[in-house]
């Protein structure tokens, strides 16, 4: 890969055009269909017509989650991904909110 400033990019080809996409838009694509395979394999799994087939998929949703975490791990490193901690008031805020929900369910 050629070194453009601090961001590494590769190089393709579309339509007779040169191409270039950074490593951090390679991680975000790959995280990104990451959780739609995620999301995809859930369905899966709650459709499952034999235990066997569950319990396959629910090896691969498995294998598909350390993987997410391996690409989060490598974005967060290069500082691509830092996701904002929530304050104190917002995450009692939704304690509260689900608590009432699952007591109304009860």
């Amino acid at each position: 890969m050629a070194q453009t400033g601090q961001q590494n990019q590769t190089s393709g080809q579309y339509g007779g055009q040169g191409l270039q996409i950074s490593d951090r838009d390679l991680l975000q694509l790959a995280l990104n269909e990451s959780k739609h395979l995620a999301e995809a394999v859930n369905t899966y799994i709650l459709e499952a017509g034999s235990d066997q087939l569950r319990r396959d998929y629910m090896t691969v949703l498995g294998d598909l989650y350390s993987q997410q975490k391996q690409i989060f791990d490598v974005m967060q490193q290069k500082g691509y991904y830092n996701p904002k901690n929530a304050n104190p008031q917002d995450l009692s805020q939704a304690q509260s909110k689900f608590s009432s929900q699952n007591q109304q369910m009860q």
